[in-house]
């Protein structure tokens, strides 16, 4: 198939896979909920793809079966809600077995090993609670694996056709599930759908690390606004004193989407990948090399232009306040 055929379907597949779904969430009539969850969909097709792949070793098709089934794990609290010590259990567990199956025998000692493993189980546990966070919104985290997959495509070595084969998978998936999400309350990508992306993430950054394959350092800038969003609102929370287990309205997604509605508020996410990536680009022309450019450039851009956004679109009560404040 060609990368087109390939998009097309995977367009065509994650449409009708969403509408069924939907079909039957409400068939089984899960208390009234909002169908959600459906991001364990996305590790599946890169299963579905590696079987007729020959990109993948055992160890990375094995580390998505594992994410797929994590996300199974997780679907119980789209369905009927975990306390938050079993899922932040899960996370970081998962997180551990992710990288573990992935580390290339004879690379570390034990203790390194260890500290390693313990990194990458902190690292899923934030990364989860941060893409949690950022599928309260239409079509949040659909952008989010669109610009993903859009750097996988234009950002990878022409001999990685496989790691350009998941790009276009992402992309397929994104375009698909946001025909649906972009309807509001139809479909969420759910808590699981979140701890799936982040293990995904998790293991880009396993691979990267040690070279597996060369996936683009150009990725972090996708999660360089939605870090920061959720490292401002979380000084905001704790300078105000708020139950951090609580929902808030304070991120600025949200703040944009109640003030303007519409899809006004996945325009900083877009502008900010865009300029970062032209200004990294900017700083490795002088030299500099592409990992430091990259996040140079996500230190040295993102939180100005998030400040900025926050000050001119914000109402002043939010830019740091939780609403209570005076203006």
């Amino acid at each position: 198939m060609t990368s087109l055929n390939i998009l097309l379907f995977t367009i065509i597949a994650m449409y009708l896979i969403g509408k069924i779904y939907i079909f039957l969430w409400k068939k089984l009539n899960f208390e009234g909920l909002i169908p959600s969850g459906f991001g364990i969909f996305l590790p599946l097709i890169f299963i579905f793809y590696a079987s007729f792949s020959v990109g993948f070793t055992s160890s990375h098709l094995l580390s998505y079966q594992i994410i797929t089934l994590a996300g199974i794990f997780y679907l119980i609290d789209d369905i009927k809600g975990l306390p938050p010590k079993i899922r932040l259990s899960l996370s970081f567990i998962f997180g551990i077995f992710i990288s573990w199956i992935l580390i290339p025998d004879n690379t570390f000692v034990v203790y390194e090993i260890i500290i390693f493993l313990l990194i990458c189980g902190f690292f899923s546990v934030s990364l989860t609670n941060m893409i949690n966070f950022y599928d309260g919104s239409d079509l949040n985290i659909a952008t989010l694996i669109f610009l993903t997959s859009t750097i996988l495509l234009f950002y990878i070595d022409a001999s990685e056709s496989f790691l350009k084969n998941l790009g276009i998978l992402m992309m397929g998936f994104s375009l698909g599930f946001g025909l649906i999400n972009k309807k509001p309350s139809s479909l969420y990508f759910g808590d699981s759908g979140s701890f799936v992306l982040a293990l995904i993430f998790l293991h880009f950054t396993v691979a990267y690390y040690f070279d597996f394959y060369k996936v683009p350092p150009e990725i972090i800038v996708v999660l360089a606004l939605p870090i920061f969003d959720v490292f401002y609102v979380m000084l905001i929370r704790l300078y105000y004193k708020h139950d951090m287990l609580s929902r808030n309205y304070l991120h600025l997604y949200q703040r944009l989407n109640i003030i303007y509605g519409s899809f006004f508020h996945l325009a900083p996410q877009i502008i900010n990948v865009v300029i970062v990536l032209v200004f990294s680009s900017f700083m490795e022309s002088y030299g500099l090399h592409k990992l430091a450019s990259v996040v140079f450039s996500c230190i040295f851009i993102t939180p100005l232009l998030y400040i900025l956004c926050r000050y001119i679109f914000i109402e002043k009560s939010y830019f740091f306040g939780d609403g209570k404040s005076c203006e």
